[in-house]
């Protein structure tokens, strides 16, 4: 397997995920202010009900394989690679690393879920609070919040998101030789300051 399809994977697949969640700025600030007990509590009632406890690993780990198999994808495309022994061994290595992150994310769930009720709390006023949680209480409510990461595998959705992916990793070639480049540049004008100045 080429080192650039490796690299390129590997690279895409730690920031795919953030890249997407930081593309939907909010329209509005987060408050700075801590929230209440009140407001932390709603929050809590919110997550409960949104991300049932039993639930919670496999909804975090079908999202993660369903980006895994969106990046696959888009890397083999966006890298032209054909050789079916390569991506076998691509795919041995993939299995194996995702196994390895979902013992990782399994550890870290109880604190993502008291993280995301504590950023609900800092992000929304008591009132919308209290609005989404007797949303989240209803079937409708719960049904939704369940559904909400089970919809990247959704055809309407997945099929969208997979040309996107396609064509951010069809530039990802470029893009990391012009980095290699930038970074060469830097480090021979850091060296030549570095030597004028003992000179």
């Amino acid at each position: 397997m080429k080192r650039p399809l490796f690299a390129a994977f590997v690279g895409a697949y730690l920031f795919t995920t953030p890249a997407l969640a930081q593309e939907a700025e909010p329209t509005d600030a987060p408050s700075t202010a801590a929230p209440s007990e009140a407001e932390l509590a709603l929050a809590q009632q919110i997550v409960a009900n949104g991300f049932p406890e039993e639930m919670r690993e496999e909804m975090f780990f079908a999202t993660v394989d369903q980006m895994t198999a969106q990046m696959r994808e888009a890397t083999l495309k966006g890298m032209g690679v054909d050789d079916q022994g390569a991506i076998a061994v691509m795919d041995a290595w993939l299995a194996e690393y995702i196994a390895n992150s979902k013992v990782v994310l399994r550890g870290y769930i109880p604190k993502l879920m008291d993280g995301l009720a504590k950023s609900y709390a800092t992000m929304f006023t008591q009132q919308e609070l209290t609005d989404i949680a007797a949303f989240a209480a209803t079937p409708s409510g719960r049904r939704f919040m369940t559904l909400s990461s089970a919809v990247l595998a959704e055809p309407n959705f997945a099929s969208v998101n997979q040309d996107y992916m396609n064509e951010i990793q069809s530039g990802l070639p470029a893009a990391m030789q012009d980095l290699q480049g930038r970074l060469i540049e830097y480090m021979s004008e850091k060296q030549s300051a570095e030597a004028d100045s003992t000179s």
